[in-house]
């Protein structure tokens, strides 16, 4: 089958590798219908070695497909099901599990990264492959309802399974309230999407902050009341005009390097809260005045999101039309040009936000 694999910094390409197989009675296997380039795709594309991931590592953890075959301990998702996955596999019953925090559950882990750790039971799997096999399928699968099954509707659905769960999640952690004054720094797919979160918990005033006209106007069409270019203006500056001096009541901040992480922590207003998503912290370290914040009370939320538990609930929204995660996807790919993807993505080529690959 054909696969997308990290095969060394900057390096990614479209090989021929075994078809998965299943190899516990909880897993299920899934032929990939479309799959989607993440911008976390792009920190293991340029620091993959410092990830300690192997050359052949097959990538990607965003993926809509049709259940092929299942384990006989399995009871939910069956076979024909179209299906979605959160970018974490998880039981749906640990301890954090129960709790909402699938992103720490005890069974899980993280399609096509090294970071799964033992639980998948084999090789690491991605999702920019033919076929995945989807560990703990119970807790993992959610079933597409009949609705938005026949397959024009992947584009929408996929992100349900990262980048608008992400960005859905920021805006929890920043406890958005109606009528208050959110600001979105980043105009990537996350921040497009925590843009569309904010106006489902009823925020007045949505600053969506970037460095790209076009993705600023898509930020503008999900529900953005402003919007400013970070090329020509001060960000915080403009924020504080826009808030009478005070600064934003929650910040959600998709990038997390310390210029964004700083943006961040003088754009909030004393008692507000930043929410903080980005990987970029990563790969470097954070040097930020936390001791400032201190005396202003602000509330700093950074977490991976659990994808799962937001799930359901979201593809509600998208039945009822509540939604447009799609918009984040400017291009649809072959899974064959997949590298050509990941181009386009890393040098935030004009025009391009996010791009799916499909089968």
């Amino acid at each position: 089958m054909k696969a997308t694999c990290w095969h060394g910094t900057g390096d990614v390409r479209v090989d021929d590798v075994p078809e998965p197989q299943l190899l516990k009675p909880t897993d299920a296997l899934v032929r990939m219908t479309k799959a989607g380039i993440c911008g976390s795709d792009l920190h293991f594309l340029n620091n993959g070695e410092d990830l300690e991931m192997v050359p052949g590592t097959r990538v990607g953890h965003e993926f809509v497909g049709v259940v092929e075959a299942v384990g006989a301990d399995v009871r939910g998702p069956r076979v024909g099901d179209r299906v979605v996955a959160p970018f974490v596999f998880s039981d749906g019953t640990c301890f954090y599990c129960r709790r909402g925090l699938h992103s720490s559950c005890e069974h899980g882990g993280i399609f096509g990264t090294p970071f799964w750790g033992p639980h998948a039971g084999g090789e690491i799997e991605g999702g920019q492959s033919e076929f995945i096999r989807v560990p703990e399928a119970d807790g993992t699968l959610v079933v597409i309802p009949e609705s938005l099954a026949d397959g024009t509707r992947d584009l929408d659905v996929l992100p349900l399974g990262d980048v608008f769960s992400t960005g859905y999640h920021g805006v929890v952690n920043a406890r958005v309230r109606p009528g208050d004054t959110v600001a979105i720094l980043g105009d990537g797919a996350v921040g497009i999407c925590a843009v569309q979160a904010a106006t489902l918990f009823g925020a007045a005033t949505i600053i969506h902050v970037g460095h790209h006209d076009d993705r600023l106007a898509v930020g503008t069409s999900s529900g953005a009341t402003h919007v400013i270019n970070a090329k020509r203006e001060d960000a915080v500056e403009a924020i504080q005009n826009l808030t009478h001096g005070r600064g934003a009541d929650a910040v959600v901040e998709t990038i997390s390097n310390n210029d964004s992480l700083t943006r961040a922590l003088t754009a909030v207003r004393d008692g507000g809260a930043v929410s903080v998503l980005g990987m970029s912290h990563f790969f470097g370290p954070v040097d930020q005045p936390y001791s400032a914040t201190f005396m202003r009370n602000i509330s700093i939320h950074p977490g991976v999101c659990p994808s799962r538990a937001y799930m359901d609930s979201l593809m509600h929204l998208l039945e009822a039309g509540k939604i447009r995660p799609g918009v984040v996807f400017t291009h649809d790919l072959p899974l064959t040009d997949a590298a050509r993807g990941y181009t386009m993505m890393d040098r935030r080529e004009e025009g391009s936000i996010k791009v799916a690959v499909s089968t």
